[in-house]
């Protein structure tokens, strides 16, 4: 591959990993022994707050509520109906079926069926992001989840009011003042306060992260969205200002958010290099940024499209945002594959999808996009098959293939099984 990194990206060490690994496994332990009073000890510890109730009244949600005003409202339902919209496209696509085989003597079925609880962890932060708990909650409702519980860290000022509002309008139906990896424990094994849910969905930070690890297989997770990625694949065409701010634009999410520049184009590759500390300096956020780019920003230089387009492959990013030339675009479209969602033409920018395009912004981090999408309305539906055989002729043909392949495998009960469905006398 005829790529160079230009600029590299700090790796995590082997060493912090171990440290999360631990830190997130007592957590949870504590949790799971302790219940409520954990919760009450991690909130005090991590948050500084006396967490008098984890699980939000129905009269202190309406005394924060009133602090929202008309105008963000607006932009919230505005967010909803869009987000609703593409959901309930997708739920299009999914429908119950039945196959008949066997000339008609066995039918074989789909049933599309809701999963009944799920958690959405709303991420706190540096800034209240009012999509995020959508993004979660909107499509759980669309698909028919029966119960949904919301949980975001509590703090000063928080939960933000804007960011209840959507909780509320979108249709949680409890909601957790708790954080964390604690946040993710508690919707797993449950508390005196809350009932453990069945799939828990939504991004966070490392230890959000990490603790969905853990808990995978005692519940079911959507996917392990970390800290924000975006990669942006441009040519000679492309607008500096547009791939620079794009890039920093989702680096301002948080000090270990990954930010690329794959490029054909030397002139590009450099003059992002070169300027990136004014661009930066520009920025009220420019201390964030600081941080990110020095450690977790990168600019690539290759040879050709293909290269590049390779290059991003592997590199599987959250975003990929596609700045070329039309011609090369329609190639790019064609050949790309592994990523959480893509962004063609250099009009159509990351933050669109982050605030209200319609798709899903929760979306696979750290290369996952190599073997998952994002959420979506799929993620909180069972596709469950079932089977009848009607007919004796289709019953005595199965009975007779099952009952030969069972004593092959030496499965006495297996053969046994089938040989009480043959026709009598039939071996």
């Amino acid at each position: 591959m005829a790529c160079r990194e230009l600029k590299k990206e700090k790796p995590e060490t082997e060493g912090e990993e171990r440290e999360l690994r631990t830190f997130v496994s007592d957590v949870i332990s504590a949790v799971k022994r302790k219940g409520d009073s954990a919760l009450r000890e991690y909130t005090m510890k991590f948050d500084g707050v006396n967490l008098d109730s984890v699980v939000m009244s129905k009269r202190k949600i309406a005394s924060i509520l009133k602090k929202v005003t008309p105008e963000t409202k607006e932009l919230v339902d505005t967010n909803i109906r869009r987000i609703k919209k593409f959901a309930e496209f997708q739920l299009s696509m999914y429908r119950n079926m039945v196959l008949e085989v066997d000339d008609g003597g066995t039918t074989l079925g789909q049933k599309i069926v809701p999963i009944e609880s799920v958690g959405v962890y709303v991420p706190a932060g540096r800034f209240p992001l009012l999509s995020s708990a959508l993004m979660g909650i909107v499509p759980a409702k669309v698909a028919g989840v029966k119960r949904i519980v919301a949980s975001t860290p509590p703090g000063k000022g928080r939960p933000d009011p804007a960011v209840l509002y959507g909780i509320v309008k979108a249709g949680a139906d409890e909601i957790m003042t708790v954080g964390g990896a604690q946040a993710i424990a508690a919707m797993t094994y449950g508390t005196e306060s809350i009932k453990g849910v069945d799939k828990i969905v939504g991004p966070g930070n490392k230890y959000v992260n990490e603790a969905k690890r853990q808990v995978f297989g005692k519940v079911g997770i959507d996917l392990l969205a970390g800290p924000s990625e975006v990669l942006v694949l441009a040519d000679g065409s492309a607008d500096l200002n547009k791939v620079v701010y794009d890039l920093l634009a989702q680096a301002e999410h948080d000090v270990a958010a990954r930010s690329c520049l794959v490029t054909t184009s030397r002139t590009l590759a450099r003059k992002s290099l070169d300027g990136m500390e004014g661009f930066i300096d520009s920025l009220d956020t420019r201390e964030i940024l600081k941080v990110s780019w020095r450690d977790k920003g990168s600019v690539v230089l290759c040879d050709s499209l293909d290269e590049a387009v390779d290059y991003a492959n592997s590199y599987a990013p959250e975003h990929l945002e596609v700045h070329l030339s039309k011609e090369s675009e329609k190639v790019a479209f064609r050949e790309l594959r592994n990523f959480g969602s893509l962004f063609l033409n250099e009009d159509t920018p990351v933050v669109f999808s982050d605030k209200l395009i319609g798709t899903n912004h929760t979306l696979p981090t750290n290369r996952a996009a190599r073997y998952t999408g994002g959420l979506s309305v799929g993620s909180y539906l069972k596709i469950l098959t079932y089977q009848k055989v009607k007919k004796r002729k289709a019953r005595e043909y199965l009975s007779k293939r099952a009952h030969r392949q069972s004593i092959k495998e030496g499965l006495a009960g297996h053969a046994h099984s089938a040989f009480l469905r043959m026709g009598r006398g039939e071996k």
